[in-house]
């Protein structure tokens, strides 16, 4: 083509205007393709999710239970960090990018729906949308790879994490109720400060009225907390007279999915469904969904306090937790308030340390 000469210069806008044309149909085609997939719960390639194989069809046992192990710990109350920490103990690093865990990335793998075997599916549009989209925002029905985790849990999880009151453990914390106990004189929270005759000791907030050697304290508490799980009652602690029946949860929720993509198809193929009949059946279903998936968050939740209760020996179990998840039971169980210990007085009276239960 000679494009000094204006018939040279028709023949490359037309050959040009045909090859833009033909990337439109390939991109067009490529989007539809994905969207089948999606609606078949199939993968569409990409970077090896954490869990499963390249493929993404496939479960990786060690990498299953650390990903079980972390939406435990952190429906318990332990913070991303030390999930992290975990992972990288056990000698996981991120698939993407063959580095170790950090909080950050923790989030991202629980946030998954693909964990909970669940086919999430945005459109161009959606992803071009400003700020980040909401990890539930687009479920189209179920995947076709095995979950690692039920659909409650995940749920459970997500919303866990978007709760901006969410308590995420005390920074720094070495010490039992360091961000739990409350002074009784002030009702300021109680930390960790200093030592005395080289034994940490409570201070609260204030610096005014709290100051007192930590370990007889902790070791109350603890005592404490260990003998109301000891006790024939202690089951009663995760009674759910009102719990839903999950499997019923699921099948809903996916028949309303199904239900509507079936009406949006309708509305394209039947002229006498109006957009304002759309809109209002779509907002019915919508709503119904809402109120399921919200019934599987809550299901989801689980306690703390199971495996001490299942557990033959709650003193064992008690001893094998961290500090986090110990924190995290005893935030489920008490209140804990100190009193000043009284001048001169050594060893620990019982009485100063005021324990209401929940």
């Amino acid at each position: 083509m000679d494009t000094d000469t204006d018939a040279g210069r028709l023949v490359a806008r037309i050959l040009g205007s045909v090859a833009q044309g033909e990337a439109e149909r390939k991109s067009r085609r490529q989007v539809d393709a994905q969207a089948q997939a999606a609606a078949a719960g199939r993968r569409v390639g990409g970077r090896r999710p954490f869990g499963y194989t390249q493929d993404g069809m496939q479960v990786i046992p060690g990498e299953v239970a650390a990903i079980r192990d972390g939406y435990t710990a952190l429906l318990a109350g332990v913070p991303l960090a030390a999930i992290a920490r975990d992972w990288n103990a056990r000698g996981h690093l991120r698939p993407q990018a063959g580095t170790p865990w950090g909080q950050g990335p923790v989030r991202d793998v629980l946030r998954n729906a693909r964990n909970a075997g669940l086919r999430r599916y945005l459109s161009t549009a959606d992803r071009a949308k400003p700020g980040r989209s909401k990890p539930d925002e687009g479920i189209i029905g179920p995947a076709a790879w095995p979950a690692i985790v039920a659909e409650e849990t995940w749920r459970a999880a997500i919303a866990l994490l978007a709760d901006p009151d969410r308590r995420s453990g005390t920074p720094g914390a070495r010490q039992l109720l360091t961000g739990l106990a409350r002074c009784s004189l002030c009702d300021e929270s109680v930390h960790g400060g200093g030592a005395s005759h080289k034994q940490p000791i409570y201070r609260c907030r204030s610096g005014k009225h709290i100051n007192r050697i930590a370990a007889p304290v902790d070791d109350y508490v603890s005592r404490v907390v260990v003998a109301r799980l000891r006790r024939a009652d202690a089951r009663e602690l995760l009674t759910a007279d009102d719990a839903p029946d999950l499997r019923a949860l699921r099948d809903e929720a996916a028949a309303l999915r199904t239900r509507l993509d079936t009406v949006a198809r309708e509305f394209a193929d039947d002229d006498t469904l109006t957009p304002r009949q759309l809109r209002s059946i779509t907002a019915r279903l919508r709503a119904r969904l809402a109120e399921v998936e919200a019934a599987q968050t809550d299901a989801g939740r689980v306690s703390v306090l199971g495996p001490l209760l299942g557990a033959a020996d709650p003193q064992r179990v008690w001893d094998d937790l961290d500090a986090d998840r110990r924190r995290t039971v005893i935030d489920a169980l008490m209140v804990v308030r100190l009193l000043p210990p009284g001048r001169g007085v050594r060893g620990l009276n019982p009485d100063t340390v005021e324990i209401a239960w929940k």
